[in-house]
């Protein structure tokens, strides 16, 4: 249940205000459902869903996905569905498939339908969705800018190939049991094949219809296959089309499978100690198993509590893998058995779809110890152990140290017991197990079996073959790492008695600080760490402790701000240390006056870089925070550099080495010396042992808006004109022009007073950046009810606005009310295309009303919210017969996908538009004009909807 209670306003600038004697209560106990937008819509034959223009012809009706349907109340969802066509019997296009109701299902589900068979051929159909919670319809998927979901039925076109992947294996939405399989960040393979003996291409797209810029040659429709990263968590999609040597495109083949979240950072410094700190802690996020069975946790382990397993039914797991079972890797525990079992006895597992990548176990029928792994991911592969030669030595209610190890050098596993080297067995091919860890069973073809009865305690999983040493370290129940990277997974199980999970987390160590270094300065987000350029760097571990395998795939990240006074020579943000050369550096290249990540091509003093930068006639921007990842793809054996979550260079990388000695922030090491300090502000480093998705990249970038402006209208400065103050660090004043003059605002005390005729604010530059993602937020009342447009807020370019916000009345309203509109076109020209979108969900425009735009330029989307609030209005359906029960009700949307923007060029005007003539000037007070480069969200602007005094100047907090 929602509850707000807000006052009207006149000018008295109190924070409780009236308006000829009235307030408004507004009281909502269910929210409606979201509109379905296009983009969640697909055909299995087909592809994604296309306005008329572009209605595909297939020969296979199939299936309709509907994916991702919410609510935001979390209440269950079902869809509805309507198909219309011209059957030629005079009623012309009218909604000819109308099937129930579906069940429901939880909020963020998939739907899918089948088409009716009574669609006829050669005829342009159309379909719809909309959503519904139980008490209210979503508006129709049609609704506002968007289209219906075209295609005509024509069994002439060649049939569309198959696809298949035994790593992503198709979804079934209406199975329970459908999987989400790991994940981001691991590849898979992805088969086409055609029946067609004619075929010589196939087209495919990934989460897209598929293009020419993506294809494979063939001969007589073989089967061709394709590596694909998955690049978002959900349902993902693979697209296929195949031709002939004519030309002839077959139908668009949808293959959707679903994928869970990529592996967690492999370690993260935010950076965000206080003032005087020494040294930057380093994390993980949560690794969590849920418990299962007769799972207990507290009992008395070798180190703290322990979980107690019965034997019978009782495991923990995890559907997310740990470690790459086809690389180098070691498991460590310490088991207790409570009884000697009759069969085996599993302590701890990695499963692939069939067989295992590891099991850690006692064998009943060896009476023996065992670490083995399956030579193949099939139901019946041979299995591979690493175990004593003899049997015995096994005993009951003592507690034994296994060390299992795969060495990737020598193809071989190996059992160490108590720190003894027992047993090893070669391994000539190991294979990747990506279907979940399970402490106390095994998995086999997707089966839990063989549980142990026991205690275990101190589980840790290494991405590397530990040496002796390091056994003897575990064994004396020491850390290990520096010398040495710390355990990929730990879980000390020591949860408290009742526990319903168990947590882990990666072994991180501290990056400590050295010379010039300020901490608890304000950063991206929090605080972070200033680097004086001179001495100042941070070493993480002191004799050698890498965080990832820089011969692997792995990706970096880090935002930083260099000082506005570029350095003359390379400055380091964050590097990886070998004997000689580092085995990434993530920089700014004084050479190139570019920001580059690099790997060197040998461990040598003369080795050159290979470097991933910048394009040419693009520099680094110093005096504001940038964003940068460096990915490593040993699949694609590409480098690749984004900037500010986009795409900015990438080089071809085939034999990278492995740098075995400490990471550090803010400089390099080169043969030993330190060198290649940055001047300026570091903050949240973190490192991934996976490729990172494009659209990841996005994500962590969309996670940190900058605020560039803010504009409370406080106070001025002397002179003519007069100028009021950015609260921002950018410290872009506007400059009030005409009658503008401060008045009684809304938030604090102040406004902004204009006259309607004459008076404006205006920048000297442009505070963002308006092809990309942005956000613009700013109160305003108007003095009366409006007879022409008024603009709050517009963006130059040479040509023409490259934004507009606006009231626009309604002449046909008798209450003299219009709406808010945005004017967005895609082009800096007079034929530009013009997205428009509008809002009426507010009371008066001589109330203060809260307005801001949105544009996420990585989604193509733009928002107009109005006092926090996106519309979205469905009209009225009592009967679910998908007609409004008030004839001519439209939907009502105040949001567009698709949407392109161009750059502006000129000043960001407040209370003016751009043309020349009327310029629609804004008769009434302007307060608190925010704007940031990045979207923020939903909660984001609620936030800056409903603080009225005393806002910090900063990103609100994401819920």
């Amino acid at each position: 249940m929602t509850f707000g209670l807000r006052a009207a306003s006149e000018s008295d600038g109190l924070g409780w205000k009236r308006f000829s004697d009235k307030a408004f209560l507004r009281v909502q106990y269910n929210r409606p459902p979201g509109q379905v937008k296009m983009s969640q819509l697909s055909m299995e034959y087909g592809g994604v869903c296309k306005p008329p223009a572009s209605a595909p012809r297939v020969r296979t009706l199939g299936k309709i996905n509907i994916a991702g349907v919410t609510d935001p109340d979390g209440d269950n969802v079902a869809v509805q569905v309507q198909a219309s066509w011209d059957a030629g019997d005079g009623k012309g296009v009218i909604a000819r498939w109308n099937p129930a109701l579906t069940s429901y299902k939880k909020s963020g589900s998939t739907f899918t339908l089948s088409l009716p068979t009574t669609i006829p051929q050669n005829k342009t159909v159309h379909w719809h969705v909309r959503s519904y919670d139980g008490a209210q319809y979503s508006p129709w998927s049609w609704a506002g800018d968007a289209t219906s979901c075209y295609f005509i039925y024509d069994k002439t076109v060649p049939a569309a190939p198959t696809i298949t992947s035994p790593e992503y294996p198709a979804s079934q939405p209406d199975d329970p049991n459908d999987p989400w399989l790991d994940g981001v960040g691991q590849y898979g393979t992805f088969t086409f094949k055609s029946s067609s003996s004619d075929v010589t291409r196939y087209w495919y797209g990934i989460n897209s219809d598929p293009t020419s810029a993506r294809q494979l040659t063939t001969t007589g429709g073989a089967a061709k296959s394709i590596p694909f990263l998955p690049s978002k968590p959900g349902l993902n999609s693979v697209t296929a089309q195949a031709f002939d040597a004519a030309g002839n495109g077959s139908e668009i083949r949808t293959y959707q499978f679903r994928v869970k979240a990529g592996q967690p950072e492999r370690a993260t410094w935010q950076l965000d100690e206080e003032a005087g700190a020494t040294e930057a802690q380093g994390t993980t996020p949560p690794r969590t198993l849920a418990l299962h069975g007769g799972a207990t946790t507290g009992a008395p382990g070798t180190k703290g509590t322990a979980l107690e397993l019965d034997g019978t039914d009782a495991y923990a797991s995890s559907d997310l893998s740990v470690v790459d079972t086809a690389r180098g890797f070691t498991v460590s525990t310490w088991v207790k058995l409570s009884r000697i079992p009759q069969g085996t006895a599993i302590i701890a597992s990695q499963a692939g779809s069939h067989s295992t990548g590891f099991e850690l176990y006692y064998s009943a029928y060896y009476d023996r110890w065992v670490f083995n792994q399956y030579e193949t991911d099939t139901p019946n592969a041979n299995i591979i152990r690493a175990m004593a030669a003899q049997p015995g030595g096994v005993s009951a209610d003592t507690w034994t140290h296994l060390t299992g190890s795969y060495d990737e050098a020598a193809k071989k596993l190996r059992l160490h017991v108590d720190g003894r080297l027992v047993g090893e067995a070669p391994l000539p091919n190991a294979w990747n197990a990506r279907r979940g860890l399970t402490i106390g069973a095994g998995t086999h073809s997707g089966v839990k079996q063989s549980f142990l009865p026991g205690t275990v305690d101190e589980l840790q999983i290494f991405d590397r073959t530990l040496a002796q040493g390091d056994i003897d370290k575990l064994y004396a129940k020491q850390p290990v790492g520096d010398p040495g990277s710390p355990a990929l997974a730990l879980f000390p199980l020591d949860e408290e008695s009742g526990a319903t999970e168990i947590r882990g987390h990666g072994g991180v160590l501290p990056a400590q600080y050295s010379g010039g270094v300020t901490t608890g300065v304000p950063g991206i987000a929090g605080k972070a760490a200033r680097f004086d350029g001179t001495t100042g760097h941070a070493r993480v571990g002191q004799a050698g402790s890498p965080h990832v395998n820089t011969s692997r795939s792995f990706t970096v990240s880090a935002w930083a701000k260099m000082d506005t006074t570029k350095p003359g020579k390379a400055a380091i943000i964050a590097a990886q240390t070998g004997t000689h050369k580092p085995g990434f550096e993530l920089y700014y290249s004084a050479g190139f006056d570019r920001w580059v990540f690099n790997q060197y091509a040998t461990d040598t003093a003369q080795a050159q870089p290979i470097r991933a930068m910048q394009p040419d006639g693009t520099t680094a921007r110093a005096g504001e925070w940038v964003h940068l990842t460096g990915v490593h793809d040993t699949v694609a054996k590409t480098l690749t550099l984004y900037v500010n979550g986009q795409k900015a260079g990438s080089a071809p990388i085939s034999s990278p080495f492995h740098a075995d000695r400490s990471m550090t922030i803010g400089a390099g090491i080169y043969s030993g010396t330190t060198d290649c300090h940055f001047p300026g502000l570091i903050d949240d480093v973190r490192l991934f042992q996976r490729p990172v998705s494009a659209e990841e990249v996005q994500q962590m970038f969309r996670q940190r808006p900058i605020v560039k402006s803010r504009w409370n209208f406080e106070e001025t400065t002397p002179g003519t004109p007069s100028n009021t103050p950015d609260s921002s660090v950018e410290k872009n004043d506007l400059t009030l022009r005409g009658a503008a003059e401060l008045g009684m605002g809304w938030v604090d005390s102040g406004g902004l007073q204009l006259n309607g005729t004459s008076g404006y604010a205006e920048t000297s530059k442009m505070p963002v950046d308006t092809s990309t993602s942005f956000t613009m937020t700013a109160w305003a009342q108007a003095a009366a009810l409006p007879e022409h447009d008024m603009t709050v807020l517009s963006a130059g370019g040479s040509k023409r606005s490259a934004l507009e916000v606006r009231y626009r009345p309604d002449p046909a309203d008798p209450n003299g009310n219009g709406s808010w509109q945005l004017t967005l076109p895609d082009r800096d020209d007079a034929t530009a295309t013009v997205k428009q979108l509008s809002s009426n969900d507010f009371y008066d425009v001589r109330l203060w009303n809260h307005i801001a735009v949105v544009y996420d330029g990585f989604a193509k989307e733009a928002r107009l919210y109005v006092n926090g609030v996106l519309q979205e209005v469905a009209c009225r359906d009592t009967d679910g017969d998908g007609a409004p029960d008030e004839a001519g009700c439209q939907d009502l949307i105040a949001w567009a996908e698709d949407v392109l923007t161009f750059k502006a060029t000129g000043s960001l005007r407040i209370g003016r538009a751009q043309s020349t003539g009327t310029d629609q000037y804004f008769a009434g007070l302007i307060d608190d004009v925010w704007t940031f480069q990045g979207a923020l969200n939903e909660e984001q602007v609620y936030k800056l909807f409903t603080g009225l005094a005393d806002v910090p100047t900063e990103v609100p907090s994401p819920n």
